[in-house]
């Protein structure tokens, strides 16, 4: 895998954004996705084609929102909670995400209330994290406090997956 990384890493673009159609039995078809060179390598391949086909069997949904960011600065640095159900981050390469053990923080005063907060958690690389949003059900004055880590200056980007479930209406 890390052989495979090394191109990504070089590759000099910005990422990629796309929506993942699964098919019935769940499986995303990886070949259909207008991926890059830089993602031609096998590994790299079977590792979205698991985070994809992972993310779908748990929540069920019929779409996936998929991001690969190529990052060289943090791209949320101050404690935050998104607005979506759950997101599923997977931290290739780079530093991981940090998250908050925060309950008596109230997501609706940050970054203020925690501006200065150190980290109670940080993702390895590969490690899959689960933060479930400010738009879960039931979840509207909640959410995993989190934020991007600062990335090191030099040649090596912190190489981020973000998948959001899609649901047709």
């Amino acid at each position: 895998m890390l052989d495979a990384l090394a191109g990504l890493r070089a590759s000099g673009g910005s990422g990629l954004r796309a929506v993942v159609r699964l098919a019935s039995d769940g499986v995303p078809d990886i070949d259909a996705l207008p991926l890059p060179p830089a993602f031609a390598h096998p590994a790299l391949r079977r590792e979205l084609a698991f985070l994809l086909e992972l993310y779908g069997d748990l929540l069920g949904c019929a779409a996936i929102g998929l991001r690969i960011e190529r990052l060289e600065r943090a791209m949320c640095p101050g404690w935050h909670v998104d607005r979506t159900g759950i997101r599923l981050l997977c931290t290739w390469c780079g530093p991981g995400t940090q998250w908050l053990d925060a309950p008596g923080i109230d997501p609706r005063g940050l970054p203020g209330s925690a501006a200065d907060a150190p980290a109670t958690g940080q993702a390895r690389p590969f490690d899959i994290v689960l933060l479930k949003g400010c738009a879960w059900q039931g979840n509207a004055a909640g959410g995993a406090v989190h934020r991007s880590p600062m990335v090191a200056p030099g040649p090596e980007p912190r190489i981020l997956v973000a998948l959001d479930a899609l649901w047709d209406d």
